[in-house]
């Protein structure tokens, strides 16, 4: 115990002397800040007026307008992976890699809720439209938890009965709260090849998931829904991002999306990251390759690339249409003013 103490305290300080000095080094053409942390997660309030940073053991809320530091969650014994925001903007979710799902109040710091009933490194969480669930999912054994906001009741929903479910890569909830994608590998009795897979469900009826096929040729390692629910992007080992249409209005097809919208090619690395932007004209995607792309959403094309990070981009956040935050592995978060590269139209 003492030694997990001491290392969670070494964690907090190493993370304090790399924020400090944040915003004192020249910065990138396009950049309006740099935050020095060793990123996993970052998210945006809905109000976008803060902006949380999972690094290391610990969550850091910062202003979104004066990247000013506001306050420290500490309290997970392992690297925080996944980070949300409750619609309110008063709470926000963690899931961490020892295996917790922790539950903070944003005005006062309090740790409102420990849950560890995940038995594995907890990957993704999300809250329900509402605010009164929120999801968590652990990609290593394929379990999907639901919990209430006010008193941590849960309920409990496995990725697939199926033997054949290799894992989940990762777990998305649309803004509206109504569609789950999860990404799984599934082995098919043809051949014996990998197909990749997205399994969409309305989340009334968290165990009835529909296994659709997606065009990529290898994993799927990023999902992400458009703000309106109506589209939803994948990234995957095979470099290309597709685009889907998954209206909540028609039923899906089982077993098929359809063909996507878009197929946007040109990372040279996976695809670790994917976001939509408010108005969903754009698209953001980061890579294993050290790029951050910007995709045009009414036309499919090629806006920008930022090669400022040097190594692979870990997560990808939207303030507005014109301000993305992007995070990396190499230890920074870079925030980008957009405005010369879009029409906001």
């Amino acid at each position: 115990m003492k030694m997990t103490r001491f290392a969670s305290f070494m964690s907090l300080l190493t993370l304090i002397m790399f924020l400090v000095n944040g915003f004192t080094e020249d910065l990138p053409s396009g950049a309006i800040a740099r935050i020095n942390a060793p990123v996993n997660a970052i998210a945006y309030s809905q109000s976008a007026n803060q902006l949380a940073i999972a690094a290391a053991n610990n969550i850091y809320i910062h202003d979104a307008d004066t990247y000013k530091e506001l306050m420290v969650l500490a309290g997970h014994t392992d690297s925080v992976l996944a980070v949300a925001f409750s619609s309110n903007g008063k709470l926000i979710v963690s899931g961490s890699s020892d295996e917790t799902v922790r539950l903070w109040e944003i005005e006062t710091g309090k740790l409102r809720r420990t849950r560890e009933e995940h038995t594995a490194p907890v990957n993704t969480v999300a809250f329900s439209l509402e605010g009164k669930k929120f999801w968590s999912a652990s990609r290593k054994n394929n379990m999907l938890r639901s919990w209430y906001s006010r008193d941590g009741g849960s309920w409990t929903s496995g990725a697939s009965s199926s033997d054949s479910v290799k894992s989940i890569t990762t777990v998305v909830l649309s803004e509206y709260g109504k569609i789950f994608a999860r990404a799984v590998e599934m082995s098919m009795a043809i051949k014996d090849n990998l197909k990749f897979v997205i399994f969409l469900s309305e989340t009334g009826t968290d165990n009835d998931f529909t296994p659709v096929l997606a065009k990529h040729t290898q994993k799927i390692t990023a999902l992400t829904f458009s703000p309106s629910g109506e589209y939803l992007a994948t990234g995957s080992s095979d470099w290309t991002i597709e685009v889907w249409k998954v209206t909540d209005r028609e039923p899906l097809t089982p077993g098929n999306l359809g063909n996507p919208v878009w197929i946007l090619t040109g990372h040279a690395g996976t695809v670790t990251s994917v976001a939509f932007s408010p108005s969903s004209k754009i698209l953001a995607s980061g890579s294993a390759d050290q790029r951050v792309r910007l995709w045009d959403l009414t036309t499919g094309e090629h806006l920008h690339t930022f090669s400022n990070h040097t190594s692979k981009i870990s997560a990808l956040a939207f303030a507005r249409d014109d301000v993305l935050a992007s995070g990396s592995s190499d230890g920074t978060v870079f925030i980008w003013d957009l405005s010369k590269i879009i029409s906001t139209d």
